[in-house]
């Protein structure tokens, strides 16, 4: 009768470790690629939602520049309007400054004149940020008589906010900064084109580089009924007694 043990084969414990490690760098290089593309995804995420933000911004400010200085005197008969001051009447460009815009329209079609203002804050909660105002317009002056304006955030995290706005004329003279109805009639008046420009930044940085992402939109909207800011006439009258031509014509 012959006897023995019978002889079994396998993997040694450093076979084993050695296996393990394999897998642990194979294993380790996939989530780091997975990680990255994540990360990545996350940061094209961001300024794509970054470029949406700005640029429905930039649509709602186009489509409310198209509508300043409507309804105009021109737009009545004699008589009806008794000058810029008039509710009824949209003077069109009001302020212009490197960091604010103000104008009169009726910017949602209803039949009413809106006075609206876009306006940057640096100090507010969620800010800096640019903000829109819009108020229907009641009788005094478009410049300081228009009562208490309500701001409503309308794009975050805006880099620069002193070279937001700026102003040209027909010939394409730039303007200087600031401008409004009352200090300076005859230049606001001058303005055919206004050229906006948005630095904003995300406030969630990129996961691989570290930096926040950033996207840089720019708009030039040219204004189809433009300033009735009042002229002084060669004998000295002023305001409506002096005329009030629409600018860009």
């Amino acid at each position: 009768m012959k006897s023995g043990r019978n002889t079994q084969s396998g993997f040694s414990l450093l076979e084993l470790m050695m296996v393990l490690l394999i897998l642990s760098i194979m294993m380790g290089s996939v989530f780091t690629q997975i990680s990255n593309v994540q990360a990545r995804s996350a940061a094209e995420q961001t300024k794509l939602d970054l470029f949406q933000e700005s640029r429905e911004f930039m649509d709602q400010l186009q489509r409310d520049l198209h509508e300043a200085g409507y309804p105009n005197i021109h737009n009545f008969g004699p008589g009806a309007v008794s000058g810029i001051t008039d509710p009824k009447n949209a003077v069109g460009l009001v302020k212009v400054d490197v960091n604010e815009l103000w104008f009169e329209g009726d910017v949602d079609g209803d039949g009413a004149v809106d006075s609206v203002q876009y306006q940057y804050d640096a100090a507010s909660t969620g800010c800096p940020c640019l903000k829109r105002s819009q108020v229907v317009k009641i009788s005094g002056s478009p410049l300081t008589g228009q009562g208490s304006s309500s701001f409503q955030t309308e794009v975050q995290n805006v880099q620069n906010g002193t070279s937001i706005f700026r102003a040209y004329k027909a010939d394409g003279t730039q303007v200087t900064l600031p401008v409004d109805i009352s200090t300076n009639p005859s230049t606001i008046a001058s303005i055919k084109t206004i050229r906006i420009q948005l630095n904003v930044q995300s406030k969630q940085f990129d996961l691989k580089t570290r930096q926040f992402p950033q996207v840089t939109l720019s708009n030039t909207v040219t204004l189809n009924n433009c300033s009735q800011a009042p002229v002084c006439t060669t004998t000295g009258v002023c305001g409506p007694g002096g005329g009030m031509p629409m600018s860009c014509e």
